[in-house]
């Protein structure tokens, strides 16, 4: 099942990617980001999907759930190497 918040971001062009917290959380943003996708990161406990967070209930970090979708933008890496 998932939430009318998640429909809206696909049917904007975002993908769902997967849930992440902490060094982790920021090791892929800026992985994304440097591959030219722009970012958007949601609190799993806003997506209003109990399907979703059920097992993050009793995680005391701040989980998200990334979203990316491509800029247009050329990756800021050579991806040739």
């Amino acid at each position: 099942m998932t939430s009318n918040l998640i429909d809206k971001l696909k049917a904007e062009g975002w993908t769902q990617q997967f849930t992440a917290s902490g060094a982790r959380l920021q090791e892929a943003l800026e992985n994304y980001r440097m591959l030219g996708f722009e970012v958007k990161t949601i609190p799993i406990g806003e997506l209003g999907c109990e399907d979703c967070t059920i097992c993050f209930e009793d995680e005391s970090d701040a989980s998200v759930m990334i979203f990316t979708r491509p800029t247009g933008k050329p990756p800021d890496v050579d991806l040739a190497d």
